[in-house]
């Protein structure tokens, strides 16, 4: 077997198509290890996904040497946070959350609240699309310009 780039996305798919959590092979004293890493949340679960990495294997590579070649990596537009604040996910502590993943937002649409000096400030949509990742909690701090929401 040559560890070509081509091999190594064989390998990466293998991984997915036979649900397996490792890969190991060594080649001509280079190790390659690749690892299907578990979501830590439900939400994670629903929107990590495998992606072709690019990695550079290089001469110096001695044995024992780990190259990752498959990363875990989150796509779709982003929705920002306009202000520094506390993230809300619901009007109120008994309502259900503006939004979900898997829910399908227009332009425009409430996201969710950011709360500076006292003041409740709806975040309005500024894409179309299917939510596929959360990525405040609810409660937490947020700054200026932090990721709120991935849609794709």
């Amino acid at each position: 077997m040559k560890l070509d780039l081509e091999s190594i996305k064989k390998l990466a798919k293998s991984i997915e198509e036979h649900n397996l959590s490792e890969i190991s092979v060594e080649v001509n004293g280079t190790k390659l290890t690749m690892k299907k890493e578990e979501a830590k949340d439900e939400v994670c679960a629903s929107t990590v996904k495998y992606v072709e990495q690019t990695t550079k294997l290089s001469n110096e590579a001695s044995v024992g040497n780990t190259t990752e070649v498959a990363e875990l990596v989150e796509e779709g537009m982003e929705i920002l946070s306009p202000m520094v604040g506390t993230y809300y996910s619901a009007p109120s502590p008994d309502s259900d959350d503006f939004v979900k993943v898997g829910d399908r937002i227009e332009i425009g649409d409430t996201v969710c609240i950011v709360e500076a000096m006292k003041m409740m400030n709806e975040v309005k949509s500024t894409v179309a699309g299917t939510v596929i990742s959360l990525k405040s909690v609810n409660g937490k701090a947020v700054k200026k310009g932090d990721v709120l929401f991935l849609v794709k």
